[in-house]
């Protein structure tokens, strides 16, 4: 496809000593391209994600995980030569809200001139594209943001009921999977699809900036959820001293007094919401809030018995080669197989 390469201002060019500044220090680039000012573990969040391959982020509610997600991804387009990437939420919908939403905002945006003088506009649509007013590329298949050095952000239509199977084609350097713990208790999409797109041809697979790059995101949930497994898995592989692996975990609370704007606003004053947050924390059990509020992988308090009996159960079945049903799809899906056979 024909990329529009428009005429841009040396003022808004990213020249090579920018490149290379920018390259090493993500939190300088969010800064200048996009007018971006990030608080002390903002920061942090996006460092982890740029300099590791795998980042699981757990973070509660109200902690700025998708402002984050959309800088580093956009980053990584801008910055990396011959770059593809893509974004995954459970519905198409809930992307658009949540996520593409930002390119609106910056399309309007004063601060982030370098950035917009990076978008590039498709000479040759698909049927059924449109170009939107932030510079994107629309359909009811897939959302598409091209840039002037031919690089390509998508975020297609998931599939989730059917495992995602309308990704099966797909191949990216950098993949963001929003609201993973959700995906695992709906499907087997991550497993079956999502991941093993992560696996476009990059300079050096080893390189912790050059390599590819997959990051999870959602609120932590209990420990005898669908995605506690995936979640038990990244933490092994923490403790075991693995570079290329990060568990994160922020909330809320962790918005500082730092200045945030030439208001003089706090981004507590600014960012934190108490009033949505309280009214949310109100209506979840203590065990949920520990997940959804601060982002912890706690204890389930639902149920007659407690989560250690339940534990110890599957574990005294696994000793007696036994599998343990631990949900009706399960059991039905048990069911099913053995009906075959």
């Amino acid at each position: 496809m024909n990329i529009l390469v428009p005429t841009v201002p040396p003022a808004l060019r990213i020249t090579s000593r920018m490149w290379e500044d920018f390259l090493t220090d993500p939190v300088l680039a969010a800064w200048v391209i996009f007018g971006v000012k990030l608080d002390a573990f903002q920061a942090a969040r996006l460092r982890y994600f740029w300099w590791t391959s795998l980042v699981e982020d757990s973070s509660g509610v109200g902690s700025g995980k998708t402002i984050v997600d959309f800088l580093f991804i956009n980053l990584r387009n801008i910055l990396i030569p011959d770059h593809e990437a893509a974004v995954f939420y459970p519905s198409l919908g809930t992307g658009i809200q949540s996520f593409w939403d930002y390119y609106s905002q910056f399309a309007q945006a004063e601060s982030a001139k370098i950035f917009r003088a990076q978008i590039g506009n498709p000479l040759k649509l698909e049927p059924g594209e449109e170009i939107d007013g932030d510079g994107t590329v629309h359909s009811s298949e897939c959302y598409t943001c091209y840039f002037r050095n031919g690089n390509k952000l998508r975020m297609p239509a998931p599939s989730i009921a059917l495992n995602s199977v309308r990704a099966a084609s797909m191949s990216v350097n950098t993949l963001i999977i929003e609201e993973w713990a959700q995906i695992d208790a709906m499907s087997d999409a991550i497993d079956k699809q999502l991941i093993d797109r992560c696996r476009r041809a990059s300079w050096n697979q080893y390189h912790p900036i050059w390599g590819n790059h997959l990051v999870l995101t959602a609120h932590a949930q209990t420990r005898l959820h669908p995605a506690a497994p995936r979640h038990n898995a990244h933490a092994r592989r923490v403790r075991a001293g693995d570079p290329g692996v990060a568990c994160l975990s922020y909330s809320y609370k962790d918005f500082s007094n730092l200045e945030s704007d030439a208001r003089g606003k706090s981004f507590r004053e600014h960012r934190r919401n108490d009033v949505s947050i309280n009214a949310k924390r109100a209506s979840v059990n203590k065990a949920d809030w520990l997940g959804q509020g601060f982002g912890v992988w706690g204890i389930s308090g639902v149920g007659w018995i407690s989560e250690d009996h339940i534990l110890s159960g599957i574990a005294s079945g696994l000793d007696r080669c036994v599998l343990p049903v631990l949900s009706r799809a399960q059991w039905e899906e048990l069911q099913a197989s053995a009906a075959k056979n």
